[in-house]
């Protein structure tokens, strides 16, 4: 298989454990997303407190990316400050959750580079070609649905897949999209990898680990 370069695991929250999260970053190449929205910080499960966010992010040596939703998404789209500015310099990438097409990749970019970070935007159809910012295709919108068809990616653009991928599909979805790269891309998912009461799950993590690389030997 033509392997994503790393997975995105987006939604942990105030329940996980960090050294869960160090032990798989120590076995795999993976990144961790922090969701961001101001009327479920701190309420809803896949939303984690600020000062929980505040910590991780800064503490433990793994690679963030930022997930700004709701008003926070807005405000950059809008060209507002956000006050998580002084935030973002802790995380690698900064995704912002809209799939407006009137929004502008290029100036994004730019609000993403005056921070020393990378953007992502998201798609919901064929990706477009542009450099300023990592696109995620993700017809699903956290919804955790397959999509009937992956898009072909491009080269000019670092390309990214979601969409109802979990521990069991993970190797088929895997197998489908490696016909549509020539490049490294990346795959990410949040519903696939919460419990039964909506809690991130380091195990089901771990599942796709091992299903897209391979188990790793301990001991």
């Amino acid at each position: 298989m033509f392997k994503p370069l790393f997975i995105t695991f987006t939604g942990v929250d105030d329940a996980t454990d960090p050294t869960d999260l160090v032990a798989l970053a120590d076995d795999y190449p993976v990144e961790f997303g922090l969701l961001f929205s101001p009327k479920r910080q701190g309420i809803e499960p896949r939303y984690p407190k600020l000062s929980t966010i505040e910590w991780m992010a800064d503490e433990l040596p793994l690679r963030w990316a930022a997930h700004l939703c709701g008003a926070d998404a807005r405000d950059v789209v809008n060209g507002e400050s956000s006050h998580h500015d002084g935030l973002m310099q802790c995380f690698a990438r900064v995704q912002i959750n809209t799939a407006d097409p009137a929004v502008k990749p290029s100036w994004v970019g730019d609000w993403a580079a005056k921070r020393n970070v990378r953007a992502i935007l998201q798609c919901r159809g064929a990706f477009p070609r542009v450099a300023s910012v990592d696109v995620l295709f993700d017809a699903s919108g956290g919804r955790g649905i397959v999509p009937n068809e992956w898009p072909d990616a491009v080269k000019t653009t670092f390309c990214g897949f979601a969409g109802g991928l979990r521990p069991d599909n993970v190797k088929a979805a895997i197998e489908s999209i490696q016909h549509r790269v020539s490049a490294p891309y990346w795959i990410d998912m949040e519903s696939g990898v919460r419990d039964e009461n909506d809690l991130f799950s380091v195990a089901k993590c771990r599942a796709v680990c091992e299903a897209v690389y391979g188990k790793v030997g301990r001991g």
